[in-house]
Formats: structure tokens, sequence, C-alpha cells
């Protein structure tokens, strides 16, 4: 049976296409070339090599297009889009047949962290030249995603010690074997020619760098002696716990349109909750609105982990931001054995307060007086006022009420009479609507970068790389989803015009 012969290895071959034919007319590739060519590379703040005697630099662009193909693609490792510069049909006519080594590569990322920050914000303004946002509502949340960090490289305070001395001991453990091996071999045998002894000497100089490292860390703690935990791969990261698994991370921020599912605004820190995150990502907004020249109020949804007092009151006048918060306390409703109050019927909400004589009246009707006329402080920063009861020990519903023995207290913030109101409004109808819907606003971005682009865990290490990368992952996702709801032809109309 005859078969399909290919062109023999050995014979002389040229290519009978273009280089423009090898990708299709409507190859994404060629919306990544259509639109870094349109941007002003300068304005985005890309460093412009000099033109210096020798090897000519590559362009800029050609370096963003080889990016943007590699995040689309799952490919971010500088060696890796090395490679496929070679062997991609699709990079290769991107690049017009060059391929730039993985340093020239790596370093354009590490040279280039802003202006690769502004390729985002650039792009935002493409979509909503096409129409593509509203930000009438806009949805606020946090993902946990892996640092270069593994919970191998974190040491903490106490441990140092006793990792210091099964060092030592182990080391001891070694120059005894070695001391063993060449009495046992005497004159006979080399020491570099006893393979064993060879094996044990590879060991203890692997020991003698670890121990190299940890007295770097112990010095680290006594230089710092407020310092109880050191992330050595990536000093900026910190535990950060999702789903029940503790990991060294960062805390990974968006605000999404609700329009076309658009991230608006991105953000990364390192804290491990959401309590402190609404005022950054809510002011990062206001500066996109005022860049796209966007008026209007804008509603914006977040989930209970996002309530804070201070943040919410903060914004109760703001004419451009109206915030919807659920109260944590609402939202879980289940108790555990430690509280505080015994029984609920006894909780701050069932304490009636009294305006004319500044006190309040227990269940049991028994008065809470002021204790200082100034509030205190907390540690979240609200200020509220204390009442303590003096009759506690003559009331038969102490054990009901309080397990302190000074008697039953509460703390009222002074902003009590808002935040009431506030509450009030989060329990209406049209408000619980609001809140159910962001679910179905933000976690399409984060299923999307998460599982379809893969993108679970951080490239780079510091905060400003990182900031950097998630930056540029937001801003692939964004392209990716315009591409869907544009389509190619109308998209590439866009580009050019």
């Amino acid at each position: 049976m005859d078969y399909i012969h290919g062109t023999p290895r050995d014979q002389i071959f040229l290519f009978k296409e273009s280089l423009d034919s090898l990708v299709e007319e409507d190859n994404p590739v060629r919306i990544i070339d259509a639109y870094v060519e349109s941007v002003d590379i300068e304005a985005l703040e890309f460093i412009i090599p000099e033109l210096k005697t020798g090897k000519p630099p590559y362009k800029p662009q050609l370096m963003l297009k080889i990016y943007i193909y590699g995040y689309m693609e799952r490919i971010r490792n500088s060696r890796r889009l090395e490679k496929e510069t070679k062997r991609n049909r699709e990079m290769i006519w991107l690049t017009e047949g060059l391929s730039p080594d993985f340093k020239t590569i790596s370093d354009f990322r590490k040279n280039n962290r802003n202006a690769i920050k502004n390729v985002f914000r650039e792009f935002l303004k493409l979509c909503n030249k096409a129409g593509l946002l509203s930000l009438e509502t806009v949805a606020i949340d946090g993902t946990k995603l892996r640092g270069q960090n593994s919970l191998n490289n974190v040491y903490k305070r106490g441990e140092m010690e006793n990792i210091q001395k099964r060092i030592e001991e182990k080391i001891e453990e070694y120059l005894a074997e070695l001391d063993k091996e060449d009495l046992k071999e005497g004159e006979e045998l080399k020491l570099e020619e006893n393979r064993k002894a060879i094996e044990v000497m590879e060991k203890l100089r692997k020991l003698e760098k670890y121990k190299n490292k940890i007295d770097e860390i112990k010095k680290a703690f006594d230089d710092d002696k407020k310092q109880e935990t050191i992330f050595y791969n990536d000093e900026d990261c910190r535990f950060q716990s999702d789903k029940g698994k503790v990991r060294a991370g960062y805390n990974a921020q968006i605000a999404c349109d609700e329009k076309n599912k658009l991230i608006i605004v991105e953000e990364v820190t390192n804290e491990c909750n959401d309590l402190n995150q609404t005022t950054p990502m809510v002011e990062k907004l206001k500066k996109i609105k005022k860049e796209l020249k966007v008026e209007g109020k804008t509603e914006v949804i977040e989930d209970a982990g996002y309530f804070n007092e201070n943040e919410i009151v903060k914004y109760k006048d703001d004419k451009e931001i109206e915030l919807f918060i659920p109260d944590k306390k609402e939202v879980n409703k289940s108790r555990k054995s430690e509280d505080k109050i015994p029984k609920r019927e006894y909780e701050v909400e069932n304490f009636r307060y009294e305006k004319e004589n500044d006190v309040y009246i227990c269940p049991e009707g028994k008065s809470l007086n002021k204790t200082h006329m100034k509030p205190g402080k907390e540690d979240s920063g609200r200020e509220v006022f204390e009442y303590q009861c003096k009759e506690c020990d003559n009331c038969n519903s102490k054990d009901k009420c309080t397990n302190n023995k000074r008697g039953r207290a509460i703390k009222v913030s002074v902003n009590k009479e808002y935040m009431d109101e506030y509450k009030g409004k989060m329990k209406e109808k049209s408000s619980v609507g609001k809140i159910e819907k962001r679910k179905e606003i933000v976690e399409h971005p984060f299923g999307t970068i998460k599982r379809n682009l893969g993108y679970d865990y951080f490239l780079l290490k510091g905060f400003e790389k990182v900031r950097s990368e998630f930056s540029f992952i937001c801003f692939i996702y964004n392209l990716k989803r315009v591409m869907n709801i544009l389509g190619h032809k109308q998209l590439m109309e866009l580009i050019k015009t």
C-alpha cells in the first residue's frame, strides 16, 4: 500500500508559502498585533532602547506581543516563551520570525513593570469607546493566590534554635561518618575515590549552605525584634487561608463592571482578609471613572467580608459612590460555644436606648450608664462609648446575659444611628437583590482566571512584581472577554479607527 510521503530531511527545502499565510485571517494573534501597533508605547512609559553600535535592540512592541500571546496561551516562563518563538507558527507570525533569547524576554518584563500595568488601563479606554462599560453597578471581591514561597521556606522565631541544633547534630554525624570511612580504607584508596565518602561530602556541602541560610534568617530576627515570621523566598508573602488550606500568598482584589463582566480595577494586598480593602478599591474606581470621563453614581456591591463601619461611614455622603455591604453578623447567624453572650435574647440589639438620660435598658429593665464622656477607640479604629451595668449582682438572669464578673458592659458606636439606618437599608428587598447579584458579576472573572487561564499562583516575587503580573493577567482576561463579545471583525475595526 502506498502512503503520503513527506519531504526527505536531507533534501534542500524552501517554504512554498509566505509568512502571512501561516495564520488564518480571523486568528487572535492578528488582534494582538493590531492592538499593540495601535497604542503609544512611549505614552505607556515603556523603556525605549537606545540605538548603539553593534547589534540593534528589539522593539518594545515585539516584546509586548510575545508576552500577550504567552499569557493568553498560559505560557509566562521566559525560557518557554523563547522556545515558542522558534517552533510555534502563530508566534513566528507574530514576531516576524524573530526569536529573542529568554534573558531579553525576562529583562523586558523586569524593566517595564509600571508600563505593563498601564496596558490594563489603556485597554479600558478601548472598552469604553466600544460602549462595553457602564460603571453603574460594580462588584468587588478578592481571591487568594499562592506566591513563590512554599511553607517549607516560612520560618518562625521560636523554631530557629531547634533548627540550628538539628543542623549542627547532622553535621557532626556526617563528619564522624567521614572519619570512619577514612580509617576503614586506610592508605589503599584516596578519599576522592571513595564513593560513599564523596556522597557524604556532598551532603555536608548542602548542609553548610543551609546552615548559612539559617544564620542569615536568625540575624534578620535579631535585627527586628518585632518580627515573628520570615517568608524567605518572597518576603512580601503572608499566610492566606483559602477553603480550609493555609498557604503563603497574596490577596488579589478586582472590581468588575456588571454590564459585560469586565474588570475595572485590580489590586494586590498581603492582608489576610478584606476588611480594609473598600477604600483602596473605591478610590481607584473613582480615578478610573475620571480617566474614562464617566459621570453619575456607581453602586458598589461587596460581600460581608468587607463590612467595616469606618469604611461605610466614610462614603455615607459621597455623591459618586453608594456602598452595598451586608452586615457580617446578619449573614452568619451561627453561634459558637465560646460566645460571650450566653443567650441570644440578651444581645445588644435587644437593649433599649433612652436618649434623654443617655442610658441603655437591658431586657430585665436594669440601666447601663456611660463609663466615659469621650469615646474610646477599638483596634479596628471604630470609636465607641462603653455602657456598664452596676446592678448585675442582684439580677437572676446574669448567667444568661454575661460571663463578665464586673457585670454586663456594651460598646456602642458613635455612628450607631447611621449604622442602624444603613443595616436596615441592606435588609430591604431591593438591596438584597443587588447583593445577591454580586456573585454572578464578580465570580465569573475569577473562575476564568484561575480555571480557564490557570493562573492560581504568581510566577514573580515581591509586591511590585506581583502587582504588575496581576494587572497583566486582568488585561488578558479583558482582552479575551472583548474578543468573545465583539468578535474578530468588529474588534479589528474598532482598533483601527
